[in-house]
């Protein structure tokens, strides 16, 4: 606005909107708001007079003897001016203006606060949208915009209205329903990407019971990692106490990758049982080869069910808990605990060796610890599950890497947190996973400096591993420095050496075949070869000049995704709505922006084309019928599924906490009686199910 302008009889604009923000910014100018006042219409119910008013005109009517929560500050004071105009076919003419105001104007610092002039742009509230989708609240969001305009005078609103905008967006996610809302999420993105997968299970009353999705990069994460799979369901959520499940695995750079999540109704073996037959069909029926879990005895039997093959291994840190609870006489006595205990736990070599130190356990312990016996072999399941040296775990020994992921999710839980939120959140924190693994993917194209100079081993290792891999290698590697040989025996095909490094073990090698095995399993276990072999090796330079290809897994390598076909989430085309365009066109223009905040004459330059834009988007929108793309975004759908479900009830009790939850070690044998137990699902038959099919 003109510093001089100022309305006169006479004056004529072409329609109603630039009329109004044409008194607005002169409003503004000046320090006044404006209101809109009455209008006069024909009998045709066409406007043929509209009058603008200054916010302060009439007084507020109000009842003395009303009890208000908030009293606001009385502004209205009869204030005469205003604005009117004869409108003829749309075209709006000034037949009446005042300008005198009976009050002060609003002074210069606080001329952003006026109401009339404050509104938030579409840019504003795309970004607004996608931080209240990664958890940020309103404030941290205000914040943000506020110090990118330059401070909040130059924003165009003020936090009241960020706080607003967010409520309103809130609600129209939650209209129709959480759940509901949610199956509309997934069924649009499975419109968008046939190789995403979800599935719900409902009951009698059509109420959501349990529900599991993943993506399709979390399919092509499982191709690649899923000989592992940490399962964890120890925290609730959300306001309906649901149960966050993420099933996780481990990645080439040693970092947690997830390959889908559920929401869980309660603990029960069934609905362990639907879960993890819904997960292996969305897997396409390939099981893990190993599974970590807590002590839950539901979850075992469901695994024993779904997982006939698989390895189940319990978190080392729970069976210490569970003896610590059971046997604290004993576990507390160092002669039993460094003796038997922990060889029992971490350094068997064999299942004979288990076998004999239990024996020798129970005949040492069996006369001074009768009471205590019984108990022992309530751990005896527990132990054995722990040890197996010839399982892969990839080094796993406790289901910490699953809540260490559930712990990422752990400051967006509340109990009045709604599950697409959650979901939305979630979304965010995969995209940022697997960011930080394309990041670790490039520095991985590097060469290490190696410990060890013209060592051909290493030099193999540090072509094919990942760094952090070759760090474990290369750790190996420099102990195998410090191991003595007791004896070597030939057999006439097949060399064993008898190795010592702290303890004992075999080591047997075939020269022509390039096989090697070792007693401590390590590769068995972990998947890379262990000190006692690698010196072997090392004795056979001649023969070996690199690692043989039977003991590089690929997981662990540079290409361990190389060779697996996968439909890229980020390769599909961006959809039809309006914040998708708006995504696109920021992605773009960050590259011109930088360029041009490079010094005043590249500043010059896009400024001219940025003027230049605006005035050609203002006269295509001038020309342009008016049209809603609100139905674009899809915001205001009812429902893009076919089967109405419902949210689950709300389990509100003292007895139901937020955040981690207690396995059944940790649980009281005596149950509280301030605690609510858990809802029970009457029908667990009605079962939806929308996937792909692979």
């Amino acid at each position: 606005m003109e510093n001089d302008f100022e309305f006169a009889i006479g004056m004529v604009f072409s329609n109603e909107d630039e009329a109004y923000y044409k008194y607005v910014a002169y409003a503004i100018g000046k320090g006044f708001g404006v209101r809109k006042g009455h209008t006069v219409k024909n009998r045709k119910g066409e406007i043929t007079r509209r009058t603008f008013l200054c916010n302060c005109e009439g007084h507020s009517i109000t009842s003395s003897d009303q009890e208000k929560k908030f009293e606001r500050a009385e502004v209205r004071c009869g204030c005469p001016a205003h604005i009117k105009f004869k409108v003829d076919n749309g075209v709006y003419e000034v037949i009446e203006y005042v300008s005198e105001h009976n009050h002060a104007f609003v002074p210069e610092d606080q001329k952003h606060m006026i109401r009339c002039g404050r509104m938030i742009s579409d840019t504003c509230k795309g970004v607004l949208s996608g931080m209240m989708k990664a958890g940020i609240g309103g404030t941290m969001a205000y914040k943000f915009l506020a110090n990118e305009a330059g401070g909040s005078k130059n924003l165009g609103f003020i936090l009241r209205d960020c706080q607003n905008f967010l409520q309103t967006e809130s609600n129209k996610i939650m209209e129709g329903g959480d759940c509901q809302q949610l199956l509309n999420h997934f069924h649009r993105m499975q419109m968008e990407n046939p190789m995403f997968f979800y599935a719900v299970q409902v009951d009698q009353e059509s109420r959501m019971t349990n529900l599991f999705w993943r993506d399709s990069l979390s399919k092509f994460d499982y191709d690649c990692f899923g000989d592992v799979l940490v399962f964890d369901s120890t925290y609730r959520t959300n306001r309906y106490s649901l149960i966050c499940a993420p099933f996780v695995g481990v990645n080439h750079h040693w970092k947690n990758t997830v390959f889908g999540c559920a929401f869980l109704l309660d603990e029960t073996a069934e609905s362990f049982i639907w879960l993890f037959n819904v997960f292996l069909e969305s897997m396409g029926d390939k099981a893990p080869k190993t599974i970590f879990t807590d002590q839950d005895q539901t979850m075992a039997k469901a695994i024993r069910v779904v997982f006939p093959n698989s390895q189940h291994r319990l978190c080392t840190w729970h069976i210490i808990q569970n003896a610590i609870k059971n046997i604290p006489q004993l576990y507390h006595k160092p002669n039993f605990r460094d003796k038997y205990f922990f060889r029992l736990m971490y350094r068997c070599k064999s299942e004979d060796e288990f076998e004999s130190i239990w024996m020798e356990m129970e005949k040492e312990w069996d006369t001074q610890n009768n009471n205590w016996l019984q108990r022992l072999y309530g751990l005896r399941h527990k132990w054995s599950s722990a040890f197996g040296r010839d399982v892969f775990s990839c080094g796993i020994r406790s289901s910490q890497r699953s809540e260490s992921t559930n712990n990422v999710f752990q400051h967006f839980s509340k109990k009045t947190s709604s599950l697409i939120k959650f979901v939305y959140y979630y979304e965010d924190q995969l995209k940022h996973m697997r960011e930080i693994e394309i990041q670790d993917d490039y520095k991985s194209r590097g060469k290490l400096k190696l410990q060890v100079s013209s060592n051909e081993l290493l030099d193999h290792a540090a072509a094919v591993y990942t760094h952090t891999i070759l760090e474990k290698f290369s750790e190996e590697l420099m102990e195998c420095l410090s191991v003595d040989v007791s004896g070597t025996t030939f057999d006439g095909s097949i060399y064993s050496y008898i190795i010592r490094c702290r303890h004992e073990y075999i080591v047997r090698f075939n020269p022509v075949e390039l096989s090697i095995s070792c007693e401590c399993k390590l590769f068995e276990s972990k998947g890379w070869l262990c000190r006692h072999a690698l010196y072997v090796l090392n004795q056979n330079k001649s023969i070996v000049k690199s690692i043989p290809s039977p003991y590089i897994l690929k997981r662990w390598t540079k290409g361990a995704k190389e060779g697996i076909v996968t439909v890229n989430d980020e390769s599909l085309p961006p959809g039809p709505s309006s914040f998708n365009r708006f995504c696109t066109l920021m992605q773009k223009s960050f590259k011109l922006m930088s360029l041009g905040a490079k010094d005043a004459n590249t500043m010059q330059i896009v400024n001219e084309h940025m003027q230049r834009a605006n005035a050609d988007i203002s006269s295509y929108n001038a020309s342009m019928p008016v049209a809603n793309d609100a139905s674009d975004d899809g915001d205001n759908e009812a429902s893009l599924y076919d089967i109405s479900i419902l949210d689950p009830h709300r389990r509100k009790g003292k007895g139901i906490s937020y955040g981690r939850l207690k396995s059944s070690t940790e649980k009281k044998k005596k149950k509280s009686s301030k605690g609510m137990p858990p809802m029970q699902i009457d029908n667990r038959g009605n079962i939806i199910l929308v996937n792909m099919i692979s």
